[in-house]
């Protein structure tokens, strides 16, 4: 027999939750609240329920069971003058009582043939009043009156049919008392009977025709609470299967503050376990970290309404700052507050999504200034530069005026990568997307690097590829983008070893779809505050860099569906990760 938490009858929206209508009685919510509260069905042996008219058999065995065990002691031995060994007789009718209740438990415990079991279980008991009433005087007998309660019975258990035929057969069995006397082992010489036969028919009819109608009365109201019963289990089950797989948390106390209830998903949020919570004073239950949670709810509890659209700083179980947006709104019966239920939701990947889009309107500006004045600086830069070279070829210069001249040379040149890379960042080129592939790509990127002008003599380029992974991997990219991107990272890389060190390529297959190529180089490091920064248009801390080759790579892997991560502490060296969506490999390698 299972146990289920009754579930909060609220709807959790955007704005908040809603509180369900408060006139309809004590709510599943205010059982919630409890955290006590249980719902059990009777069920089968393989976990079916069974049929309504099962349990009537069984409680059928039980009542007769009872009435032998009571009325027959008393018959008997409050007139032991109707036989000459009552005693003899009291042990007989118990064992034969006891005997046909084995054999319907046993059949009930068949499930089998609902209505030639009820037809046969008041059959044999009518034959039994009748046994014993023709033993003990026939219609004189004081069993006679255990006619009645088998009419009863079948009319509850039949209906006005089944009480009819019961009625039938307890009036047939009465008027043939006399004659079954003797073959039954009674007296020869019948008593006086108790009533007359007419009246009695009569009076059996009647019961029959009542029982009947109650029976049906009885079996329409178990039917409707059978409805009624599976519908709230239903009810009962989808809500409790809404709540543990909602992405939103939910927290409810009751009208004393003491924690109902946790759904997984504020479990997960707070960094807390439901079983050491719930039952427990909130204030007390929720840690130190929380106290902005706990506020709002005690708050809102003490007031007696709701908060819409809160939001609150707390500290995840690991120590990282948690922004919260949260909502609570109170439960109430009969104007009488039962509780609060709080509805919230981690902010971090909405903050962080509102930090990209503030990121990119700015980035739109910049680029649509940086293109303006670009255009300016390389319409001036032509002229220099040309000049320069001119007069570099035609004169013989020396000494400082050489250097000055070399000076104008080196500084132009440098200018004008910088307009090339503003233009670059300023100007999105459409992506010529074509499967690539990947292993192949990396390999031909290191071996681009082993011979790379700014790599000094002691460091070490190593390509890991992807061991256990499928070779024939490919993704789908602008090559050309792509292969600007793996440069920039390396030659930050490779700047930021130095003269001896290690930079290593590799990749990995990610949630079967995406793929994440890093670069990891065993350099100083980044500080943590240069780290929040980096990639930030003209952020750089490379003497004469322009602060725009990693704005450029994060703009082409986002426009590729991908992101751009850097993991790097001090003096531990930096990776730079890649993730990209659209791996695709062959059905032979992935078989």
């Amino acid at each position: 027999m299972s146990e289920r938490p009754a579930t909060v009858p609220a709807r959790a929206t955007s704005e908040g939750p809603v509180a369900a209508p408060a006139a309809r009685g004590p709510s599943l919510a205010a059982r919630l609240l409890a955290g006590s509260s249980v719902f059990r069905r009777a069920s089968a042996a393989g976990g079916e329920e069974r049929a309504p008219g099962w349990n009537s058999l069984r409680q059928l065995v039980l009542g007769r069971i009872l009435v032998a065990s009571l009325a027959l002691p008393s018959g008997l031995l409050l007139r032991p003058d109707v036989t000459s060994r009552p005693l003899a007789l009291l042990a007989l009718a118990l064992g034969a009582v006891a005997g046909v209740s084995i054999a319907w438990t046993l059949g009930g415990r068949l499930a089998r043939g609902l209505k030639l079991q009820t037809a046969a279980q008041l059959g044999v008991d009518l034959a039994l009043v009748t046994w014993l009433a023709a033993y003990t005087g026939g219609r004189g007998s004081q069993f006679v009156l255990f006619y009645a309660l088998v009419v009863i019975t079948g009319g509850v258990l039949g209906r006005v049919g089944g009480g009819l035929l019961a009625a039938a057969g307890a009036c047939a069995g009465f008027l043939a008392l006399p004659a079954l006397a003797a073959p039954l082992g009674g007296s020869e010489v019948a008593g006086d009977a108790l009533v007359k036969p007419e009246l009695m028919v009569t009076f059996l009819t009647i019961v029959g025709v009542l029982a009947g109608v109650l029976g049906e009365r009885v079996q329409r109201t178990a039917g409707d609470l059978e409805r009624t019963e599976r519908e709230l289990d239903r009810v009962k089950i989808d809500n409790d299967a809404i709540l543990r797989h909602l992405a939103t948390g939910v927290l409810t106390v009751d009208q004393d503050g003491t924690i109902g209830y946790l759904n997984p998903a504020a479990q997960q949020v707070l960094g807390v376990r439901a079983e050491e919570l719930c039952g427990r004073p909130v204030e007390e239950a929720l840690p130190a970290r929380l106290e902005g949670l706990r506020a709002l709810v005690m708050d809102s509890r003490q007031q007696g309404r709701g908060r819409a659209r809160a939001e609150l700083t707390v500290t995840s179980a690991s120590g990282r700052t948690l922004p919260l947006g949260a909502s609570t709104n109170v439960l109430r019966h009969e104007d009488q507050l039962t509780g609060v239920v709080a509805v919230f939701q981690d902010l971090t990947d909405v903050r962080e999504m509102e930090r990209r889009a503030r990121r990119n309107e700015t980035l739109a500006e910049v680029g649509a200034l940086a293109a303006g004045i670009a255009h300016e600086l390389r319409n001036g830069l032509k002229p220099i530069s040309g000049s320069v070279e001119v007069l570099q070829r035609e004169l013989k210069l020396e000494g400082e005026t050489a250097d000055l001249m070399d000076l104008i040379a080196r500084e132009s040149a440098r200018l004008n990568k910088f307009v090339t890379d503003l233009l670059s960042y300023s100007r999105e080129r459409d992506l010529a997307l074509e499967p690539v592939k990947l292993d192949d790509h990396l390999r031909e990127l290191v071996s681009t690097l082993r011979h790379d002008p700014r790599r000094a003599p002691g460091v070490q380029v190593e390509y890991r590829g992807c061991p256990g992974g499928p070779e024939d991997a490919r993704l789908t990219v602008d090559s050309e983008q792509m292969r600007q991107v793996w440069l920039n990272l390396a030659a930050n890389a490779l700047e930021a070893i130095g003269e001896r060190g290690t930079l290593t390529v590799s990749w990995c297959v990610r949630d079967e779809d995406q793929v994440a190529v890093e670069f990891r180089d065993d350099g100083p490091g980044i500080d943590a505050d240069d780290l929040r920064r980096v990639g930030e248009p003209f952020f750089t801390t490379k003497r004469g860099g322009t602060g725009l080759g990693l704005a450029i790579a994060l703009r082409i892997v986002e426009r590729h569906g991908g992101g751009l991560t850097l993991e790097s502490e001090a003096g531990r060296g930096t990776t730079a990760r890649v993730t990209l969506p659209g791996l695709q490999v062959p059905l032979a390698q992935a078989a």
